[in-house]
């Protein structure tokens, strides 16, 4: 009976350091996928700030060059408008 008893401890011990050892297993692969997301995640937001930047920069000399075209009308109307005068 004892015998059975320690068969049963032994096994019961080997099964125990076994999920102990696939669970660290796990956490270790867990962690690297995690940290490969984040690293991607990190990646992904720096593209984006750089395509704002670049969409801002492209918005930003439209805008300008719009302004610059009112203003060579509006200088030229004042022209004109001074020559009719």
């Amino acid at each position: 009976m004892q015998e059975h008893r320690n068969a049963t401890q032994a096994d019961i011990k080997e099964l125990r350091n076994e999920f102990k050892s696939g669970m660290q297993e796990f956490r270790t692969a867990m962690q690297a996928d995690m940290q490969e997301h984040r690293n991607a995640t990190q990646a992904d937001i720096r593209e984006l700030r750089n395509e704002f930047k670049s969409d801002m920069q492209a918005m930003e000399l439209r805008i300008m060059l719009r302004m610059g075209g009112l203003i060579v009308a509006g200088v030229g109307l004042i022209i004109a408008l001074d020559k009719l005068v």
